[in-house]
């Protein structure tokens, strides 16, 4: 089954997605990708929502073109608690920061069901977010990276355990001690990129003589982090 179809941030969710899923994407903008899905016959039947009714709207025209309205359903809503009841085991929740991510997914109990899988891609707050998980009994199983241009995005596949951990600021940051990858090469451009915003923080902070040795040890974990998955590579 070809994911080529996709603009590269959405591909990386895509192929994160189950075989078969009944899906509910969240905050779906035009629907491109439950339409995508349908059309790749990888979901049965998909759920759209979102908190503005002009995307919703042009969600629905989309499907509608796409002769995929008999297979999707369109919920004006805030966030996924007003979607239990459907049957959905994969919700997607992307192109919104780490912190309303996470938000979204503490209101919402369903998530934690059992088979039920999210796939999360925070703009910003990446950080956050993966606290956020670890605390709260999540496990993120697989990140799935990609670029476009000088952006770099990071897609996480995260299911409910009830198993709680606390992340230190190398692990929320890079993730790269309790999970698996997809897409090596976009990952190191993506914690190439922290390195940078973090260096430049670092050397901002040390022309003031604020500088602590928490950010040294981040700047240090983001560079072997970089270092062990280009070794990975030889």
């Amino acid at each position: 089954m070809s994911l080529g179809a996709l603009n590269a941030r959405l591909f990386s969710v895509a192929e994160l997605v189950g075989q078969g899923a009944v899906f509910a994407d969240i905050g779906t903008d035009h629907a491109h990708l439950p339409i995508f899905l349908l059309r790749e016959k990888r979901i049965e039947r998909a759920v759209c929502s979102d908190i503005n009714k002009g995307p919703l709207e042009s969600a629905e025209r989309n499907a509608k073109e796409a002769g995929l309205s008999d297979k999707m359903e369109f919920i004006l809503t805030d966030g996924a608690a007003a979607l239990s009841g459907k049957g959905i085991n994969c919700y997607a929740i992307c192109g919104m920061g780490g912190e309303l991510i996470a938000e979204i997914v503490d209101k919402a109990p369903e998530l934690k069901n059992p088979g039920v899988s999210l796939i999360l891609q925070p703009m910003t707050r990446q950080a956050h977010l993966r606290k956020f998980l670890a605390e709260n009994g999540f496990c993120i199983t697989h990140e799935s990276y990609s670029s476009e241009g000088h952006r770099h995005y990071v897609a996480m596949l995260v299911s409910y355990t009830g198993e709680r951990r606390t992340l230190s600021e190398t692990e929320a940051e890079t993730g790269t001690n309790y999970l698996d990858f997809v897409n090596k090469s976009s990952q190191i451009a993506y914690l190439e990129g922290k390195i940078k915003s973090t260096l430049r923080m670092v050397e901002g902070k040390k022309q003031s003589g604020s500088v602590s040795s928490a950010e040294e040890e981040l700047l240090a974990g983001l560079r072997d982090a970089v270092s062990n998955l280009k070794n990975e590579r030889k």
